[in-house]
């Protein structure tokens, strides 16, 4: 991730002019996260809270969209165009609100598994005097309602960004003409 990030050392400044990089630099971000947190999470303190809550979910997310999906994203605006032979894709604005709507949905979605997650286990784990639970499960499940609506609404958001790619695309390859590519003679 290190590695990654400082391959824009002195170059930062391409940051406000290229959406693709923008992508590349979140997902690296994501990817430093994630694999950060899974070691931690395998720490039998922090395992023993985590355990069976929505904190793994809150990680796998931070991974899978995060990290996977937002490389996959610049990676395609990347490569599409050169792949039917145009400068760039149809529309930078698109790519722009894509990244910024997508990111905040991942955030939103991320931080409030998260939160549930620390929730539900401090929850689960809390005791009366005479050792009884002093939380049903149903009870943290309720607590959990308003974390999976920002989940969801996280969700929605991540989803509108992919609709917003989907059009980008879309139009980028119907508005191109096919450039016919010299083939080589074999030697």
């Amino acid at each position: 991730m290190i590695n990654g990030i400082m391959t824009l050392s002195g170059a930062w400044d391409k940051l406000r002019t290229d959406p693709v990089l923008k992508f590349l630099i979140v997902s690296l971000s994501f990817y430093g996260m994630s694999t950060f947190e899974g070691p931690m999470m395998s720490i039998k303190t922090v395992n023993a809270l985590s355990h069976y809550t929505d904190w793994t979910i809150g990680h796998v997310h931070s991974g899978a969209l995060g990290w996977v999906a937002m490389v996959t994203f610049g990676c395609i605006y990347g490569l599409l165009p050169r792949a039917y032979g145009r400068s760039g894709m149809y529309s930078t604005r698109a790519i722009e609100l894509h990244f910024w709507v997508s990111t905040v949905g991942i955030v939103l979605y991320v931080a409030s598994m998260w939160i549930a997650g620390v929730m539900q286990g401090l929850m689960w784990r809390a005791v009366n005097d005479d050792g009884t639970l002093t939380y049903t499960f149903i009870e943290s499940l309720k607590a959990t309602y308003p974390y999976y609506a920002a989940r969801l609404v996280g969700g929605i958001l991540f989803l509108t960004g992919a609709v917003i790619m989907a059009w980008n695309t879309w139009k980028t390859v119907a508005t191109s003409e096919r450039v016919a590519q010299p083939v080589p003679d074999p030697a």
